[in-house]
């Protein structure tokens, strides 16, 4: 009899008079974490690829003949620059040399995950020549 009064005693300390229970509370919790641990792990699924370009700036002009291509890509599978497949380090990086023709340029590259999400980013660049 008295092991009986001491463990309803305890099951009441576990509940309060609302029908608070703990089991419940501790089993809700950890199916909310479990669920924001698998959003925020499949973000990069979700966001799909993503361009970053650094270098040369949107709408730029220019009296080399040679340009720089360089960013970061993020979430990829494959990317490219003006239709021709480039390479990136393991941190995202690429960097890219371009010969302009005299006038505007129209750098496109593009991205794609394994999911064949894509995206693109394109830059325009004025060449112009140096006339002396």
């Amino acid at each position: 009899m008295k092991k009986i009064k001491k463990e309803s005693k305890l099951k009441n300390i576990i509940k309060n008079q609302k029908g608070f229970s703990l089991k419940v509370f501790v089993i809700t919790i950890s199916i909310c974490l479990l669920i924001a641990y698998g959003l925020f792990n499949a973000r990069s699924l979700i966001l799909g690829p993503t361009i970053e370009i650094f270098n040369p700036l949107k709408d730029t002009e220019t009296k080399k003949n040679v340009i720089t291509v360089n960013g970061r890509a993020k979430n990829i599978a494959f990317i490219s620059l003006n239709e021709r497949p480039i390479f990136i380090n393991t941190e995202g990086i690429f960097e890219e040399k371009l010969l302009l023709s005299p006038g505007s340029n129209v750098i496109e590259i593009k991205a794609k995950d394994r999911f064949k999400n894509e995206t693109k980013e394109t830059i325009k660049v004025y060449y112009k020549i140096d006339s002396q």
